[in-house]
C-alpha cells in the first residue's frame, strides 16, 4: 500500500502537467489572436474564460459592427486586421495563473486614412509595405479552467474603445451622416448588452 500511494501521486502530477503542455498559455494566446485576425469569433470564444465579460463584449461588438456597416468600411476593417503582426515576447506561470506578454505591429489607421480612404489604396499600401504602422505592447492573463488554460483578461481590450474606433472610421470613410446612424446603432447594441437584453 505504501508503494501504491507515491505512484498514484506521481501519475496524477504527470497527467496534470501533460494536459497543460498540450495547450500551453503561449499556444492558447497564439490561437486566440489568429482567430480574431481571421474574424473566426466562435473559435476565439473557445479560448476565453467563463468569468470574462470584457473580451466577450469586445468580440460581440466587432461582430455587430461587421454586420451593420457597408462593405466599404468592413473591407477596411478586414484589411487592418490582416496587416497586424503579433509576437509573444514573454510567458510566466504562477500556479494556475499565466501572463503572456505580446508585442504587436498594427496599422496606424488614423495616419493611413489621412493618405487614402479608398480600400484599394489601402490594399496597395499593404502589399507594397507603405502602410503606416505603430507598435503596441499587450498582456494576456490566463487561468486554469476545467483543466485548460483560458484567457481571463486582455490588457487594452475595451468595447467602448472599439465603438469609438469604428465610428471614427465610419466618419472618415462614409461621412458624418452615415457615421451618426452607425454610432446610434452601436450605442443601442451596447445598452442592450449592458442591460442583459
Amino acid at each position: 500500500m505504501r508503494k501504491i500511494t507515491p505512484i498514484l501521486i506521481i501519475t496524477i502530477i504527470a497527467f496534470s502537467g501533460f494536459s497543460y503542455a498540450q495547450d500551453s498559455p503561449k499556444a492558447v494566446v497564439e490561437k486566440y489572436l489568429e482567430a480574431v485576425r481571421n474574424n473566426n469569433y466562435d473559435t476565439a470564444y473557445s479560448y476565453i474564460s467563463k468569468t470574462d465579460t470584457t473580451i466577450i463584449d469586445w468580440l460581440e461588438l466587432i461582430k455587430y459592427v461587421r454586420k451593420i456597416t457597408p462593405p466599404k468600411l468592413t473591407e477596411v476593417i478586414d484589411l487592418a486586421h490582416s496587416a497586424v503582426q503579433q509576437e509573444i515576447v514573454d510567458t510566466s506561470i504562477r500556479d494556475t495563473t499565466a501572463f503572456v506578454k505580446t508585442q504587436s505591429i498594427i496599422p496606424d489607421m488614423e495616419e493611413t486614412l489621412r493618405v487614402t480612404q479608398d480600400p484599394e489604396g489601402i490594399k496597395f499600401l499593404l502589399q507594397h509595405g507603405g502602410l503606416p504602422v505603430k507598435e503596441k505592447p499587450g498582456e494576456c492573463t490566463l487561468v486554469v479552467e476545467d483543466g485548460s488554460w483560458k484567457i481571463s483578461k486582455v490588457r487594452g481590450v475595451s468595447s467602448d474603445q472599439a465603438a469609438e474606433i469604428a465610428t471614427d472610421f465610419a466618419e472618415l470613410i462614409l461621412g458624418k451622416d452615415e457615421a451618426k446612424i452607425i454610432r446610434e446603432k452601436i450605442n443601442e447594441f451596447m445598452r442592450k448588452r449592458e442591460g442583459g437584453i
